[in-house]
């Protein structure tokens, strides 16, 4: 299986999902989370990430977290490879301490920072506490009680500036202890992004498939009948369909069928020669014999050949 690509662009926020392997326990005693928090605080020092929220558990653990640097994966590298050295050091653990990849979705702040924020100090409710405030390893209580000492890669303003009444304190209270089943799984785009429509068509055109978002350098190959539209070709492709092979595999067909570029010229050109020839050639017969079978794909095809 493909493995999505993480998104990532200054200032992104993510929705970062870290589980121990096999749902094994990863923080068995005090200490344990002391040592993971003390990591983030030294990634926040050296790659200046930002935590808006954040929740431990026994098993795994939930990051609202913010990248202005653009270095999401150096900074989870260093994170998770120091604990899982330490994990194993302290409790001479033999194998895998943390499931291979980390669960990273881009979230849109502007629409779901409140709710998400809810959701991340709620998710030990009822399972391990009967309250959020409960959750000594959780960012809500320092959101309710300024007087804490906060983390220095904590940040609550922007959540708080959410809450426009009076006392924003108390109506963070009010709005995290309504229980409710909103869940981001069911909202999550692609697999990738939690946000607006507007947002995943804004993210969708310039970071989920570059290559169709990519400006034309082999402009001057292409049929002039073509050159001008290939522009509203790619972005009705991403309105065809949001699963990213078939986006790919369609933009495929249509520079094949639409231009004069060969497989060597899309793969260096709109994949940054990434894939292969042989590879670019065989994903365009598959697409073509899954429109045999698929009537979604097959009405696609048609479609965009006769744009």
């Amino acid at each position: 299986m493909v493995r999505e690509n993480r998104i990532e662009f200054e200032n992104s926020f993510h929705h970062i999902i870290i589980r121990g392997y096999n749902q094994m326990n990863i923080f068995l005693e005090e200490e344990d989370f002391i040592f993971f928090l003390r990591q983030l605080a030294l990634v926040h020092i050296s790659h200046g990430i930002i935590i808006h929220s954040y929740c431990f558990m026994n098993n795994h653990l939930h990051l609202l977290l913010q990248n202005p640097l653009v270095n999401l994966s150096k900074v989870m590298q260093l994170v998770l490879s120091r604990f899982a050295n330490y994990f194993k050091r302290k409790y001479q653990h033999k194998g895998k301490v943390l499931e291979k990849r980390y669960t990273s979705y881009l979230v849109d702040t502007e629409m779901y920072l409140m709710q998400l924020s809810k959701y991340i100090h709620r998710n030990p409710v009822g399972i391990i506490v009967d309250s959020p405030a409960d959750c000594v390893w959780s960012s809500y209580n320092n959101y309710i009680n300024p007087k804490l000492t906060k983390p220095n890669f904590l940040e609550t303003n922007l959540l708080l500036h959410k809450f426009r009444n009076k006392n924003p304190i108390q109506e963070l209270i009010k709005y995290t202890i309504e229980s409710d089943d909103w869940n981001p799984s069911d909202y999550i785009f692609s697999n990738t992004i939690l946000g607006s429509e507007k947002f995943i068509e804004e993210i969708t055109l310039k970071h989920i498939a570059p290559e169709i978002n990519t400006d034309i350098r082999a402009s001057y190959k292409l049929n002039k009948t073509y050159r001008h539209r290939i522009d509203e070709i790619k972005t009705f492709i991403i309105r065809l369909t949001d699963n990213l092979e078939h986006q790919k595999s369609l933009l495929i067909l249509v520079l094949r069928e639409k231009t004069n570029l060969s497989y060597k010229d899309i793969s260096k050109e709109f994949f940054g020669g990434l894939i292969k020839v042989s590879t670019l050639s065989e994903r365009y017969k598959s697409i073509k014999q899954k429109a045999l079978m698929n009537k979604n794909i097959a009405k696609a095809i048609y479609m965009i050949r006769n744009l």
